[in-house]
């Protein structure tokens, strides 16, 4: 999905960002994060209604948002 549409799903941390920073561009939600668990089959989730990071099986119906990384110098 992300690579299709010219980005990439955000790390945890990026997601601990975007919750900090962008929280009113999310829906009140849980979204994939590019992370697997160490779990077989399961991956890291961010909720953007209140902060929380978990971790659910990769088959589970989540939004995504792909982002795009910007080198700055």
């Amino acid at each position: 999905f992300a690579e299709k549409s010219g980005g990439e799903l955000p790390t945890r941390s990026e997601q601990s960002l975007l919750f900090a920073n962008a929280k009113q561009h999310f829906e009140s939600a849980w979204y994939w994060s590019s992370e697997a668990h160490s779990s077989d089959g399961y991956a890291w989730c961010q909720d953007f209604d209140h902060g929380y990071q978990f971790y659910d099986g990769t088959n589970g119906s989540l939004r995504a948002r792909a982002v795009r990384r910007l080198a700055i110098l």
